[in-house]
């Protein structure tokens, strides 16, 4: 208290001293009333202005406390005891709780070469600048097909000009020249994907197309869709999923 340099005003209330004798503040704010920390009276003061501020926090109490025009001794250590004590405030700032996740599909957990389990996703589109030709200008636009490894989760991915199961062939081609023989293909069932693109008129690889269907056969490949209206995480996470192949 010493260090507060405390006087007893004309009331009888002991005060907080300093230097802002002649300044323009209301007495409060000069010399707020000097109150000790274990007394149930500030208890009862930090509670009231907790509540009046709506139990924002520990910072906004204390502010509210020392404009009101009062000076609790351990004030940062009340304040902390009361919050901790409030129902409320526990219940507001509570840890959130978290879903249990299931099982690893089995394609996590074969031990085998990379890209052996594929999951595929399509990006885009991205503007890029417009090459003038004869015959006009060419696509001013690029997609590009992601290719990750199920198991080693590796990241293979490859440009493609259009949205069209011809140049999706395409870059199958390049990525399994690089990388291999894919034995299972996993992907959403996204327009991207789906025949019902096409009679939508949106440009889209249509993994049911006869030509796509071929190649695949031709690489004893399987394509796999996730269960619909299912988001591509839960592949990771583990879940039954559609069959769909074109061995069907």
């Amino acid at each position: 208290m010493l260090k507060l340099d405390p006087f007893v005003d004309e009331h009888g209330v002991v005060r907080v001293g300093g230097r802002l004798k002649h300044s323009d503040l209301t007495l409060g704010e000069k010399h707020p009333i000097l109150i000790p920390g274990s007394h149930h009276f500030a208890k009862l003061i930090v509670l009231h202005y907790h509540k009046q501020i709506r139990h924002q926090g520990r910072h906004l109490t204390e502010g509210s406390i020392r404009s009101a025009g009062f000076w609790i001794i351990g004030l940062k250590r009340l304040v902390n005891t009361v919050i901790s004590e409030c129902v409320l405030c526990r219940r507001f700032r509570g840890n959130l709780m978290t879903q249990k996740m299931s099982d690893l599909p089995e394609e996590r957990l074969k031990s085998c070469p990379p890209f052996t389990y594929v999951g595929v996703d399509c990006l885009g589109p991205w503007d890029i600048v417009t090459r003038r030709t004869r015959g006009g200008s060419v696509n001013s636009k690029r997609w590009a097909v992601l290719f990750s490894c199920m198991s080693s989760r590796a990241v293979h991915i490859e440009v493609i000009e259009e949205m069209s199961t011809s140049s999706f062939i395409n870059a199958l081609r390049r990525f399994v020249s690089l990388r291999g023989k894919v034995k299972e293909f996993f992907s959403d069932r996204g327009t991207n994907f789906v025949g019902a693109a096409n009679e939508l008129g949106i440009p889209a690889i249509c993994v049911e197309d006869k030509t796509l269907k071929t190649f695949l056969n031709e690489k004893g490949t399987v394509w796999k869709f996730n269960t619909p209206i299912f988001v591509t995480y839960g592949r990771l996470v583990g879940t039954t999923h559609r069959h769909c192949s074109p061995h069907y």
